[in-house]
C-alpha cells in the first residue's frame, strides 16, 4: 500500500518575548514541537530589534522586564503601519486589576497568567491566529469590494444621466436579498452584480450613451450587446466568477423575450431576475433625456402588471412589499 503524501501545514511564527530564561525556552521548546517557528527574545528592545527582520504571526510577550517592559514594547509595536495588526498577548505573572485593566485599553488582545499552561498557551494562540485570519480576509472582501466600487463608477461616469443608478440598484437588490434572508455569501455576489451590472457600457461610444434622442436600431443593437461585453470583462477575474451570470442575464425577461439569450422562467439565474427589476425600477423612477421621471407607485403598478411577462412573479411580489414598507418609512 502506497502512503498518501501528507500537505505540509504553513508554520506560524511567533515572536516570544520573555526575560525569564528557563520560561522562554521552556515555551520555545513546546511551540516548536508544535510546528511552530519561534524567535525568542529577552526584553523590548531586543524584539523591537528582531522585528525589523522577522515577521511573526503573532506575538507573546511578558510584562515586567529590564530595559524595555511589555507595555512600553507594546506602544512601540504600534506605531509602526507594518506592526499594528499583529495579535499580540501578554503573559504575566501579574493579573492585577488595574494591570489588566491597562492592556485591555490599550489594546491588547489577551492576557496569559503565570505558570504557564501549555494547552491554554496554545488555545490562545490558535483563537488568536483564527481571529486574525477571518479580520484578513475580511479586509480582503472589503477591498474588492472597492475594486468593484471603482471599476462601476468608471463606467457610470461617462454617462450623465445614470448618476447615482448604480448605488440606487445596489440599494433594492440588497434589500430584496435582506427579505429573502440570503446568507452572506450570496449577498455580496448579489452586491457585486448590482454594481457591475451595466459595466460592459465600456463598450459602447459616449455619443450613444449620452444620447438625448432615440437610438437609432443599429445603436440599440449596440446597446444589446453591453451584458456579453461585462460578462467577457470578468471572464479572466477568478473571485468575479459568481458574479458573471448575474452581469450577463440581467436583461433577460421571465417570458423568454430578453437578450442575450432568450432565457425564460428559472432558467434565468436568480439574482439575475432580481437585477432585471430593481434596474428596471430605477431607470423608470429617475429623469431620462427621453422620459421623466415616474411616481415609485406608478412604477410599481407597472411592474406588478408585467409579473409574468417581463419579471418573476414571485419576486415581484416580494419587491413590492420591500418598496411599500419602504416608501411608508418616508412619510
Amino acid at each position: 500500500m502506497v502512503a498518501r503524501p501528507t500537505i505540509p501545514l504553513p508554520t506560524k511564527r511567533i515572536l516570544l518575548v520573555e526575560d525569564n530564561d528557563a520560561i522562554r525556552e521552556g515555551i520555545t521548546q513546546h511551540l516548536q514541537i508544535d510546528n511552530f517557528l519561534v524567535v525568542a527574545a529577552r526584553d523590548g528592545v531586543e524584539a523591537l530589534r528582531a522585528l525589523e527582520n522577522f515577521a511573526p504571526d503573532i506575538i507573546l510577550s511578558d510584562i515586567n522586564m529590564p530595559r524595555m517592559d511589555g507595555i512600553a514594547f507594546y506602544r512601540e509595536v504600534r506605531k509602526r503601519q507594518e506592526w499594528v495588526a499583529i495579535p499580540f498577548v501578554f503573559l504575566t505573572a501579574d493579573n492585577s486589576p488595574q494591570s489588566i485593566r491597562l492592556g485591555r485599553e490599550l489594546g491588547v488582545e489577551d492576557y496569559i497568567t503565570k505558570p504557564i499552561n501549555h494547552r491554554d498557551l496554545l488555545n490562545t494562540i490558535n483563537a488568536r491566529l483564527l481571529r486574525s485570519a477571518e479580520v484578513e480576509v475580511a479586509h480582503i472582501g472589503q477591498a474588492y469590494l472597492e475594486t468593484v466600487k471603482v471599476l462601476a463608477n468608471a463606467i457610470e461616469g461617462r454617462d450623465h444621466y445614470t448618476r447615482g443608478h448604480v448605488d440606487r440598484v445596489t440599494q433594492y437588490a440588497l434589500w430584496m436579498a435582506e427579505a429573502l434572508n440570503w446568507p452572506e455569501v450570496e449577498i455580496r455576489h448579489l452586491e457585486f452584480g448590482a454594481r457591475l451590472h451595466d459595466i460592459g457600457k465600456i463598450i459602447i461610444p459616449d455619443e450613444i450613451l449620452n444620447k438625448s434622442d432615440k437610438l437609432t436600431p443599429e445603436e440599440w443593437q449596440l446597446m444589446r450587446q453591453h451584458p456579453m461585453a461585462g460578462a467577457k470583462i470578468l471572464e479572466e477575474i477568478t473571485h468575479l466568477q459568481n458574479v458573471r451570470p448575474l452581469v450577463l442575464y440581467h436583461h433577460e425577461r421571465w417570458d423568454g423575450q430578453g437578450y442575450p439569450e432568450g432565457l425564460r422562467g428559472r432558467e434565468i439565474p436568480l439574482g439575475a431576475r432580481i437585477l432585471a427589476i430593481v434596474d428596471v425600477f430605477d431607470a423608470l423612477t429617475t429623469a431620462r433625456p427621453y422620459h421623466p421621471a415616474r411616481a415609485p407607485q406608478e412604477v410599481l403598478q407597472f411592474i406588478q402588471m408585467n409579473a409574468g411577462k417581463a419579471f418573476d412573479p414571485d419576486l415581484v411580489v416580494v419587491f413590492c412589499e420591500v418598496m411599500e414598507a419602504r416608501l411608508q418609512r418616508k412619510k
